[in-house]
């Protein structure tokens, strides 16, 4: 159950990170230039937490 939760977690990351990249280099999405960027940072951020959350549990999983 622990690698289930861990592999969802790791795909939320690499969505989350992708999902942000394409906002910063495409015109995907109709949106003023600051409100994509802002969307950008907040993914990112968001990536970065989901990150670090995954990493503790899957060390915590080691032990």
């Amino acid at each position: 159950m622990k690698y289930i939760q861990l592999s969802l977690g790791l795909l939320v990351v690499v969505l989350c990170l992708g999902f942000a990249f394409l906002l910063i280099t495409t015109q995907v999405f109709e949106m003023e230039t600051w409100r994509s960027r802002v969307l950008s940072i907040v993914f990112i951020g968001y990536g970065l937490f989901r990150g670090w959350r995954v990493y503790n549990a899957f060390k915590s999983n080691q032990k």
